[in-house]
């Protein structure tokens, strides 16, 4: 059956047009393989095995594993999370196994093989005792029932210069919500905004996060791996989690003397953007526990250029900064970590309109009416944006019991919109949202095969604003008690997890700011303070089974629940950044998820890797914005109009990544995402769910270049991207939207690497080449698809300069 399921998925590879990823490189390296060539047609042998404790059967990672055949030719291979090895494409014959690890004794086997084998190892420990030797190692992270992919390393490194949004959309099953060129918030499985959480350094990320132009303000640059679960997520992260969790990681602080760091340098041919990144971190012999890193970067861009010409007004500036400190014992410790984000974003001219006539225009003139040209100038509308973020975390080992951990943050976001409309040097709208969180956590020691934890979580939150209204103030109070367990025996794995939160929203308002105003006068200046109370449970239930060391399944159910923002409930202004007039809804209620996933992976082989993930995610409740084909006419001019509405909804869909190693050098990278939004209520497709997305492309590596080899890991890289008219639409769009969803459209990507040797460091290059025949086209997320095409051809060069003093 596996073998039969190999040729299926590369069948399927050469049918239709499948999209590139590289998610699967995740998942860790193949363990090398045999290499001689040989005439024998029988060399095709497969040997794996799994290495575990003689005393207590637990799994042995990173036991080394050496094989000797032929002409005593050696191959070795590493077990991995699950103490599995393996070998592939060798040849019948007689040969030599021999197992070794640190703390037990090496153990080896002689042995004619004939066809496939799987050679299992118990290694028993060694009764001498090691003196004077301190091994420091990291817990590796517990795999999770749900499916999951990551950027790290030189995939992360490909997206320097890239929005987190932007960066995460190489992961299959995630797109971006649009606001022009210069301003992108991440979607997983359709989701978006309020329905999905971002963890930055372990912190909930909480900012004005409400509308569909606030991106995160976070800086890629400070992580060090991105890792995105998909499906709800409520249980371990809290409410909201309905649609995933984005976790932002940096690297842990350096935990050996020296000082080290790393220089980026970015530059973007479209919007003439400079992007410079730099790090330092250091720790001394003299005072080993303590260590310390900062970290700052700096952009610049100009306005964006789509094929025919400039849009107006999408420059952006960013200034970032983050610093940490941490004292680490083998039984304490404790980190502070402050990081501040800020960024002066311009919004595209065109899409401030100022009366009915020209909405009309603007949607069929087909491109801007005053394009302008190149400027790095921000003039009006244009939004100022700081975030700053101060966590204190530590830990204290409680014996043989467990690690007891904590968590504290604080976070202030300011943002201040300024108008087309206005001369005066003040912003019409200015929002300041303070929030403060904390968590306790408690790990258990392993106990009959269970892992575990159960913690406990608060956040406070606070908001006000000043100038013209569009969101009441409002303080939000929110609790949380969290219980989840994993048992793991052999190669079954299941895990539960129960919590419970409690909400309270208290908003603050004058009536003749609430969508439902009554319109008498000598009610218009009375102080409303409604007073909302939420709460709710949430579980998660999975599995993990590896049929071997190439094939597993994973399965998970679990559910969320939201509660609506303040925005979705009273919202009744002009929102700045889309230039639509909202209208929010007070009667809403709690949204409620339940997700179903199944993942089906064929990994860690020679030639051909893949995963599969299928699902649905049941919402009742579903908070959406409508666009109402009737526009509001206000003193300011005319606005396109959307009303928050609710629904009962599904999210189904299928995530697809595959890889196919033709030889050695050549490599197919693919992925696909699907997914379809329904509305169960009416029993209608819903609007603005991502279209169909294909990617594909082909990689080949080099080897060592120049006279002495200095250019190393050379690649090159070409591939395309289809996206499919989003066809999935209600009947009677036109009553819902301004504008049909656009055509379909190709992209053509190219990429080369290399790293140069300079002295004793590497020095990586990459040149990034994004749609290279400048093809005009809309995507069906971006919110300015009515004013202007896409961005045109782009060109990044990039340069990362490691050091170590």
């Amino acid at each position: 059956m596996r073998k039969n399921f190999k040729y299926i998925v590369l069948l399927l590879l050469c049918v239709g047009f499948w999209p590139t990823g590289n998610s699967w490189a995740q998942s860790g390296p193949v363990p090398p393989a045999l290499t001689e060539v040989l005439s024998d047609a029988d060399c095709g042998i497969t040997l794996s095995g799994t290495i575990t404790d003689h005393e207590n059967r637990s799994s042995i990672v990173g036991a080394t594993v050496v094989l000797e055949g032929r002409e005593n030719v050696q191959h070795i291979s590493v077990s991995d999370a699950n103490g599995h090895y393996h070998f592939h494409d060798l040849c019948p014959g007689p040969y030599r196994l021999e197992v070794r690890y640190v703390g037990y004794n090496t153990e080896r086997l002689e042995k004619n093989f004939r066809g496939p084998e799987v050679v299992n190892f118990r290694l028993h420990p060694d009764i001498l005792l090691l003196r004077s030797v301190e091994v420091r190692g990291a817990k590796l992270p517990e795999e999770t029932t749900q499916a999951s992919n990551e950027l790290s390393g030189r995939e992360l490194a490909q997206t320097h210069g890239q929005s987190l949004a932007q960066s995460l959309e190489r992961l299959t099953g995630l797109s971006s919500l649009q606001t022009g060129p210069s301003i992108a918030k991440p979607v997983i499985h359709g989701l978006h905004s309020n329905r999905i959480l971002v963890m930055n350094n372990g912190v909930r990320h909480e900012a004005q996060q409400w509308g569909s132009e606030h991106a995160p303000e976070i800086d890629p640059f400070v992580a060090n791996q991105l890792t995105v679960v998909k499906g709800a997520a409520g249980v371990r992260y809290g409410a909201d989690a309905i649609g995933g969790v984005i976790l932002v990681q940096p690297k842990p602080l350096r935990d050996s003397a020296g000082i080290g760091g790393e220089l980026n340098l970015v530059g973007v041919s479209n919007n003439r953007q400079g992007v410079m990144s730099a790090m330092v971190e250091g720790n001394t012999a003299a005072l080993p526990p303590f260590s310390w890193r900062l970290q700052g970067s700096l952009k610049k861009a100009g306005n964006s250029k789509a094929p025919d010409y400039f849009l107006d007004n999408t420059g952006y500036t960013e200034r970032n900064f983050s610093a940490a400190a941490g004292w680490r014992k083998e039984r304490y410790g404790t980190e502070v970590f402050f990081s501040q984000f800020h960024t002066k974003l311009g919004v595209f001219s065109a899409s401030h309109v100022g009366n009915l006539t020209d909405i009309k225009n603007a949607i069929e003139r087909g491109e801007p009416e005053n394009p302008g040209d190149f400027t790095y100038a921000i003039e009006r509308p244009y939004q100022l944006v700081t975030h700053n973020l101060l966590k204190l975390n530590g830990f204290r080992r409680t014996g043989t019991m467990g690690k007891l951990s904590f968590m504290y943050s604080g976070q202030l976001n300011r943002r201040e919109e300024y108008d087309n409309h206005s001369d005066a040097n003040r912003p019409e709208l200015r929002f300041s949202i303070q929030t403060h969180t904390g968590e306790v956590l408690w790990e258990h020691a392993p106990f009959l095969n269970l892992t575990g934890s159960i913690g406990a979580s608060y956040l406070y939150q606070f908001n006000q604003f000043s100038g013209r209204f569009f969101i009441p103030e409002y303080d939000t109070y929110t609790g949380g008690l969290f219980l989840i367990e994993r048992w793991q025996k052999n190669r079954l794995q299941l895990e539960a997890g129960l919590r419970y939160d409690y909400r309270v929203l208290e908003a603050s308002m004058l009536r003749r700011n609430t969508p439902q105003r009554t319109g008498d006068y000598d009610l218009d200046n009375e102080l409303l303070t409604p007073r909302h109370t939420f709460q709710n449970l949430t579980g998660t239930l999975g599995a993990i089974y590896d049929f071997g060391p190439h094939f597993h399944i994973r399965l998970n159910a679990g559910s969320a629940w939201r509660s609506p923002t303040a925005s979705e409930l009273y919202s009744n202004g002009i929102h700045h950044g889309t230039g639509t007039y909202e209208y929010g809804n007070a009667a809403l209620g709690v949204e409620r998820g339940y997700n179903f996933m199944a993942t089906v992976g064929y990994v860690q082989n020679k030639r051909l890797n893949g995963e599969v993930s299928v699902y649905r995610n049941y919402i009742d409740n579903y908070i959406y914005l409508e666009p109402d084909p009737e526009p509001t006419l206000t003193i300011r001019g005319a606005f396109l109009t959307a009303r928050q509405r609710q629904t009962n909804a599904t999210m189904t869909g299928l995530d697809l990544n595959a890889t196919y190693q033709f030889t050695d050098r050549l490599m197919l990278e693919s992925k696909t995402s699907l997914v379809r939004g329904f509305n169960r209520t009416a029993n209608e497709y819903l609007i603005w769910i991502p279209a169909d997305r294909f990617t594909n492309s082909l990689r080949y590596e080099l080897d060592k270049l120049g006279q002495r080899g200095q250019f190393s890991q050379n690649f090159f890289a070409v591939g395309g991207t289809y996206v499919a008219r989003q066809r999935f639409v209600p009947d009677n769009y036109l009553l819902r939207d301004y504008a049909m969803p656009p055509a379909g459209y190709f992209l053509l990507h190219a990429e080369a690497g290399t790293t140069l040797q300079v002295g004793n460091h590497q020095v990586e290059i990459g040149l990034i080449g994004r749609n290279l025949l400048n093809t005009s086209y809309r995507d069906y997320l971006n919110r300015f698809r009515y004013y202007a095409d896409e961005v045109g051809r782009n060109i990044t060069l990039r340069v990362s300069i490691p050091f170590n003093l």
